[in-house]
């Protein structure tokens, strides 16, 4: 069973109230509120108690495991000419940069920014440009192959230059 409090995988809960919510928790997590007796406290052997508490403790679960680095997949990045492309829709639509500005909901100085690329779109900003000019401002970026190094000794970063000349 899962502690809903602090999400350690325990062998057995108890049913306590903290400050008005009845949780399942660990032992350790017990002496945060009170125990509590009856039919509240009667629940299934193996379900946690609230829904949104056993989604979130999933959640945390998958986040929480361990990943291979070098196998990860391809991943959307932002484009190196994110600006141009974003002047060229704008003036493909015959639109002065404060009415690209007032569809987005920023000012004129940011879209002006945005298109000399002195300024790099926020993760929230992009998809409404996206959506707003029809473009695509994020490209598919393969992840990059590391070689690996089969020698015995160490690798320093002199080897590692020298792989790169190779």
């Amino acid at each position: 069973m899962i502690c809903e409090l602090c999400g350690k995988e325990t062998p057995r809960t108890r049913t306590v109230s903290i400050e008005g919510s009845v949780l399942s928790v660990c032992a350790d997590c017990a002496k945060f509120g009170s125990e509590v007796a009856g039919p509240i406290g009667v629940r299934r052997p193996g379900t946690a108690g609230n829904p949104v508490v056993a989604q979130r403790l999933e959640r945390r679960q998958q986040r929480m495991s361990e990943r291979d680095v070098y196998t990860t997949p391809a991943t959307e990045e932002l484009a190196e000419d994110f600006g141009v492309r974003i002047r060229q829709a704008r003036e493909a639509r015959g639109w002065k940069q404060a009415d690209l500005g007032t569809k987005v909901n920023e000012r004129e100085s940011v879209i002006a920014k945005l298109e000399t690329q002195a300024m790099v779109p926020t993760d929230a900003m992009i998809p409404k440009l996206e959506k707003t000019l029809g473009i695509k401002l994020r490209e598919r970026v393969e992840p990059v192959a590391v070689k690996k190094h089969t020698g015995r000794t160490p690798m320093t970063l002199g080897d590692l230059i020298r792989m790169d000349e190779e």
